[in-house]
């Protein structure tokens, strides 16, 4: 699992391998995005930071119930990238697992 906390804009690598035992990856924010979008991406050895589909999340995503959602579950393979942009003064903390 890996944890970061956002303050600004900026992009993360999480260090961890997309693809999991489980066939799957979860990412998760708690706090502020500061209205701004998180977006997960991966990147293959030596390759271009590709965004995973369906892969973003900001304040306005909501679910079927009308809830922020804050979480989304992704499936891909290589290094799990994440970048938060458009965001002012953000305090979230971002779980990767």
């Amino acid at each position: 699992m890996a944890v970061h906390e956002f303050s600004a804009d900026e992009e993360w690598n999480a260090g961890i391998e997309a693809r999991s035992s489980g066939g799957y990856r979860t990412l998760a924010y708690d706090g502020d995005l500061g209205g701004g979008t998180l977006q997960v991406l991966t990147q293959m050895e030596g390759g271009a930071k590709v965004p995973v589909a369906n892969g973003k999340l900001a304040a306005a995503t909501v679910d079927a119930n009308g809830d922020v959602a804050q979480q989304l579950v992704f499936q891909s393979s290589g290094n799990v990238w994440v970048h938060l942009t458009g965001a002012t003064a953000p305090t979230a903390v971002v779980t990767v697992g």
